[in-house]
């Protein structure tokens, strides 16, 4: 069949499947957090193959981002050559290519469809709703979903689904700056009222915390926006370079702190006391991509610890695991995208711009405490947030454009 007349079916497809994407995240994405990575990077292939089908070819992808992604994968795939384990180096290094490239095109797609985006938003709003109440039922019944798709024996079913509302917090945001855009008050309250259920109900601390830290920022972003710009500028880079000293006085005190602090809490400042360690003895290129549970603890650290073990354990701190596997090179890399991140949230409609910074609070809350860099279901959720608020960006702009043209 010549492509002239499959253009309108290529059109069609391209135009909707982001609907369908953003219906699964929060209903398949909540009991299953790992699916983010299918439906994402499956969006980026219908898109990639309808522009080729129609034509158009490559996406115009952000060239900054571009770069320093390129730049970033130079550093994992460099990192193989000292890696303390080279195996999981390049498979790590293989697995983030595939992954980065495929979002570059994600956030690279023009949203000029009015009809499509409010269609997105609007099943986003029902899926949000449906997704949590079945999370809420199958609590409710004793984890009959989770166990029955569980492959990870051994887990808690209550802890798999922290993944998933960690992941819905990066989607609520966008979605609550549409509403309220929108002026539909009972969207605002509907979605209020899903949100406190979440905090209710999960057991992760970081989307209870990940939730605060957006609502702290949305407010002074709303009410001194310049103010906010700034300190999140400075924060982010101070946060990033100088973490692995910080993180390492608050390890020193863990003994002062175990009353005050859940024992998974105490386990974290435990991981961070040698994994800082281990910082200051490869303070510039690390130990390579994915070496973290690789990395040697010394027999007079485990005398003094309660629950690491010689086996090893990521850092649960995003940032902190670039300066372990990528030194201060792979630390000025993360800072430089996330100042990068705000730069571009600048570029959106100052109405939905403080929701951009409260997304921007709740993910580096999260990385601080959850997921590897090489992550791939994570990198999707960060996109999915990128993808929707560029979305509502391009629809805010064209609404304002159809006022002055009336």
């Amino acid at each position: 069949m010549p492509v002239t007349r499959l253009a309108p079916t290529i059109e069609r497809v391209e135009a909707w499947a982001p609907v369908v994407v953003f219906a699964g995240l929060p209903t398949v994405g909540m009991v299953a957090g790992p699916s983010y990575s299918s439906m994402v990077i499956g969006l980026a292939v219908v898109w990639l193959l309808a522009g080729w089908g129609a034509g158009r070819g490559m996406p115009s992808i952000d060239r900054s981002f571009a770069a320093l992604a390129g730049v970033f994968l130079i550093l994992c795939w460099a990192s193989v050559a000292w890696s303390i384990a080279p195996r999981d180096s390049v498979r790590s290094a293989l697995g983030l290519t595939g992954v980065l490239v495929a979002l570059l095109v994600v956030c690279a797609r023009r949203h000029d469809r009015p009809g499509v985006t409010e269609a997105v938003f609007r099943v986003l709003l029902i899926a949000t709703v449906v997704g949590v109440a079945v999370a809420c039922l199958d609590m409710a019944l004793g984890y009959p979903l989770q166990m029955s798709i569980s492959t990870k024996p051994g887990v808690s079913a209550a802890t798999k689904y922290n993944r998933g509302f960690d992941y819905l917090v990066l989607l609520v945001w966008p979605l609550l700056a549409h509403v309220w855009w929108r002026r539909r008050w009972w969207a605002v309250c509907i979605l209020g009222l899903t949100i406190a259920v979440i905090l209710a109900v999960t057991l992760s601390l970081a989307a209870r915390v990940a939730v605060a830290a957006g609502l702290l920022v949305l407010v002074v972003a709303w009410i001194a926006p310049r103010l906010a710009a700034i300190a999140l500028d400075w924060a982010t880079v101070a946060y990033g370079l100088v973490l692995p000293l910080a993180l390492r006085l608050l390890a020193a005190r863990r003994d002062e702190l175990a009353p005050l602090l859940k024992a998974s809490g105490v386990h974290r400042l435990e991981i961070w006391d040698y994994m800082t360690a281990r910082v200051l003895e490869r303070p510039v290129l690390g130990w390579g991509l994915l070496s973290a549970k690789s990395l040697p603890i010394h027999p007079d650290e485990l005398a003094h610890y309660v629950y690491v073990r010689p086996a090893g354990v990521y850092p649960h701190n995003q940032f902190l695991e670039l300066w372990v596997e990528l030194g201060a090179l792979g630390a000025v890399v993360g800072v430089v995208f996330a100042v990068l991140v705000l730069r571009r949230v600048r570029r959106l409609p100052t109405g939905i711009r403080p929701f951009a910074y409260a997304a921007f609070a709740s993910a580096m809350t999260v990385a601080s405490v959850d997921y590897e860099i090489v992550t791939d279901s994570w990198w999707c959720a960060l996109a999915a947030s990128a993808v929707l608020f560029g979305m509502l960006g391009h629809l805010v702009t064209d609404a304002r454009g159809h006022d002055r043209t009336a």
